[in-house]
Order: C-alpha cells, then sequence, then structure tokens
C-alpha cells in the first residue's frame, strides 16, 4: 500500500529541470554525434580522409521515437530522455543498469547518468557527476538513493519522477507507460 502511494505521489509531482541540465544532455548528445561524424571521415585502413568539421552535417531536429502506450495509443518520445542516477559501488545499480539499457534500447529513448560519487560502471561507464545544482533540481522532495531514475523533455524541461530503486523490466515499462500517459494527460508531450 505505501509503496503504491509513493508511486503515485511520485508520478503526479513533475519538477522543472534547470537549462544546466539540458546543457549536460546536450553536451553528451553533441559528444556522440562529433564521434559518429569523426569516425564516418575515416577510410577503411583508418586514415582520415577528411576532418570532422569539414563533413558535420547541419544539426538536425530530434528524430520520431514511437512509444505505444498500453491503452494503445502511439505517442511521440523523440525529444525525451532518462535521468539516470546511481553510484559505483550500489550492488542495486549493478542489478538494474541491465535492465534499464535493455528497456532503452527496445523503446529507443535515451539514457543520461549522473553519478553521486563520479564513476561509472560496466554498463554506463560515461557518467557525469552530481553537483549541488542538480541535487536541488532533482532531489529537492526526494531521499538520494540509488538508483533513481526520471524522464525527461529536452525541449521543455517537464521532468517525471520515474522510479525509485532496483526493478524488473515489466515494472519498468509499467513505470514509462503510466509517465507517458501523465504527460499526454497534462499535455506535455
Amino acid at each position: 500500500m505505501i509503496s503504491k502511494l509513493f508511486a503515485v505521489l511520485l508520478m503526479l509531482t513533475p519538477l522543472l529541470a534547470t537549462a544546466s541540465t539540458i546543457d549536460d544532455i546536450a553536451r553528451l548528445e553533441q559528444a556522440k554525434t562529433d564521434a559518429d561524424a569523426s569516425a564516418a571521415t575515416r577510410t577503411q585502413n583508418g586514415a582520415p580522409t577528411a576532418s570532422a568539421q569539414d563533413t558535420a552535417a547541419p544539426p538536425t531536429p530530434a528524430k520520431s521515437v514511437w512509444y505505444q502506450l498500453s491503452d494503445g495509443r502511439r505517442v511521440n518520445v523523440g525529444h525525451w530522455q532518462i535521468v539516470h542516477f546511481v553510484r559505483s559501488d550500489c550492488p542495486y545499480c549493478h542489478r538494474f543498469n541491465p535492465t534499464l539499457k535493455s528497456v532503452s534500447e527496445q523503446t529507443g529513448i535515451g539514457i543520461f547518468v549522473y553519478s553521486f560519487d563520479g564513476k561509472g560502471d560496466a554498463v554506463f561507464p560515461n557518467v557525469m557527476p552530481v553537483n549541488d545544482r542538480i541535487l536541488k533540481d532533482f532531489f529537492a522532495e526526494l531521499p538520494q538513493a540509488t538508483p533513481t531514475d526520471f524522464v525527461i523533455n529536452t525541449q521543455s524541461l517537464v521532468t517525471i519522477p520515474l522510479s525509485q530503486g532496483e526493478m524488473s523490466e515489466e515494472a519498468l515499462k509499467q513505470r514509462l507507460d503510466e509517465s507517458f500517459a501523465l504527460a499526454v494527460r497534462l499535455g506535455v508531450l
């Protein structure tokens, strides 16, 4: 009963993240794009053929990523990402991270990872360290537990708490479904 109440409270307390979080997400996404462009400028033998700057395409809008809700509706979640908080020494994170990565790959929803100790793990080796501003933005009304996840719209900064603690793939998908259904009801999807 208490866990259901907590889940309902999490789902009904949207938070607004600051631009610093979006800037961090944009920097990581740009690094991925730069790495892809750099790799594309090499020939089969690995020699550079052009600079990444010469071949870089202009930024393109986020692609459509369609997510099907349990009620049959399809929603475009192309501007949404999961923000995932971990600690490198958290056993719950070590067990949950492969589940989260699998769900991300199945749904096409990206993951941005913050670490309370600044270290990643085998599943998510590239992390951003948590700072005071991030703590204030995301954990003003929640305990600093790991793992903790939010879904955030990278355009509007609407942030919806997703989960705290380890959970099964089915439970995570249900929470995503509930979160996006809430976003549709609130008119922010």
